[in-house]
């Protein structure tokens, strides 16, 4: 008994066909592996990559001077005053907590001296106790322009600051205030405009009952 197929050839055209329109695929042939990326290739896409970590370098820079411009400008706000900016063309009392109290403080004017200033200052002790010897520490650069922040201008701003410790042995009586100049140099006029005072007060002296 003959098969079907036997019995009705089909057609080699037919055969064409069907091979054509619908491929075999060898089970178990392998896809060829894909070339590999040439030298070039390479060097581009490394170049790439530093090309974004400097870029996300330079935000992390940003971000933390500014974090570093915010934290100063929030120190003025803070509940405890350990310096405070002094003003030349306002002579307004502002309170300077120390240690062991706090003092009253405002700046009188600025008196050019050799390479530099005289800074005169009034400081007032508004407290029952009295203060023997302290120390004035001030600090001076050129107003920093926070419109105009920068990496580098911040940078910079920072490093041209400039201070200078003076140990002043005068009792500050209490209820009472005193004058007393602290020079800083070398300054330009335009070096004062960024002041700031702080003082550590050394002995309290209590009257006994």
């Amino acid at each position: 008994m003959k098969k079907l197929w036997q019995l009705y050839p089909i057609p080699a055209t037919i055969l064409s066909v069907c091979f054509t329109c619908f491929p075999l695929t060898l089970i178990g042939q392998a896809d060829k592996p894909s070339p590999a990326p040439s030298v070039e290739e390479q060097q581009r896409v490394i170049a790439d990559l530093l090309s974004q970590v400097a870029a996300l370098q330079k935000k992390v820079d940003y971000f933390g001077s500014r974090e570093s411009l915010l934290w100063e400008r929030m120190k003025d706000k803070k509940d405890r005053e350990d310096s405070v900016a002094l003003d030349l063309n306002h002579h307004t009392y502002q309170r300077l907590d120390t240690d062991n109290g706090f003092l009253l403080v405002s700046a009188e004017k600025a008196v050019p001296y050799q390479n530099g200033y005289k800074i005169l200052l009034n400081i007032a002790n508004p407290l029952s106790v009295s203060y023997s010897g302290f120390t004035a520490k001030i600090m001076w650069a050129t107003r920093y322009d926070a419109n105009q922040f920068t990496n580098d201008s911040w940078a910079a701003w920072q490093k041209s600051i400039q201070e200078k410790e003076t140990s002043i042995p005068d009792v500050l009586d209490k209820g009472a205030s005193k004058k007393i100049e602290l020079i800083v140099a070398p300054a330009t006029a335009e070096q004062l405009g960024y002041l700031k005072l702080s003082i550590n007060t050394k002995t309290v002296i209590m009257d006994a009952k």
